[in-house]
């Protein structure tokens, strides 16, 4: 799965678009549409509201990009750390972590392959997140062995925490259990449709996490007509 035509797209597209993202003015964006408009979207905290004693919480941001999550959150749980796919991204959100004042080598930022988490330790993290990433992955055997390996990485009684386009009839998505490995495009230039919340649901049961809750929200810039705020547990 390592070696395949999708995961090599998507790190040309991200190590092109992060090489020319800067911390201020319209190439904030490059990677991570409408940087300002996400990072005052006050509806990914529902991603949080079932999780108690966020204080004491280690969390883990997948597809962090430039790291807007780990500035946004860094105060909220006792430590916060990133992965993405390219290794420029990386490099800026460390750069985004010290524009806003903060130490970056408090966080952690792992480089991943595209397809696991292999550089990331058993049951290391209290709560794995992500937000507009998961949506933008349109390879259904992808996305499912990330959710194994969001299950191995976390604690046992730790959360599942993500964001997801919702509802039929979006453009540019392909079905959820499709595999479109030939994808031309990422970040919306082909999205998964979730069609219902049992797809997800389903999976995550036969990976062995339990507590499935979900709540819906209008999006924040893209065309889903939902934006879907899941959680589970590893029990």
């Amino acid at each position: 799965m390592e070696e395949n035509p999708y995961t090599k797209m998507q790190q040309r597209y991200y190590d092109s678009e992060a090489s020319h993202w800067e911390t201020t003015g319209e190439n904030q964006s490059r990677v991570v549409g409408s940087f300002p408009h996400h990072n005052g979207h006050k509806d990914y905290d529902k991603l949080f509201t079932n999780i108690p004693d966020h204080k004491s919480k280690t969390v883990l941001d997948f597809g962090c990009g430039p790291g807007r999550n780990l500035v946004r959150y860094a105060k909220e749980f006792a430590a916060i750390d990133g992965v993405d796919i390219s290794q420029v991204n990386l490099d800026n959100a460390k750069r985004w972590i010290t524009h806003n004042g903060l130490n970056a080598d408090d966080f952690k930022v792992y480089k991943c392959n595209g397809v696991d988490l292999s550089a990331i330790p058993d049951a290391s993290y209290d709560i794995v997140m992500s937000t507009i990433c998961f949506q933008h992955i349109c390879v259904y055997d992808i996305r499912y062995n990330y959710l194994k390996e969001f299950f191995r990485v976390l604690k046992p009684g730790g959360f599942l925490a993500i964001q997801m386009g919702y509802g039929k009839g979006a453009p540019a998505t392909v079905d959820y259990y499709a595999n479109f490995y030939e994808a031309p495009g990422t970040n919306r230039g082909c999205d998964t449709e979730v069609a219902d919340a049992s797809q997800i649901s389903g999976d995550l049961e036969r990976i062995g996490y339990k507590n499935f809750s979900y709540v819906l929200g209008p999006p924040c810039t893209d065309s889903h007509p939902f934006w879907i705020y899941f959680n589970a547990q590893k029990l």
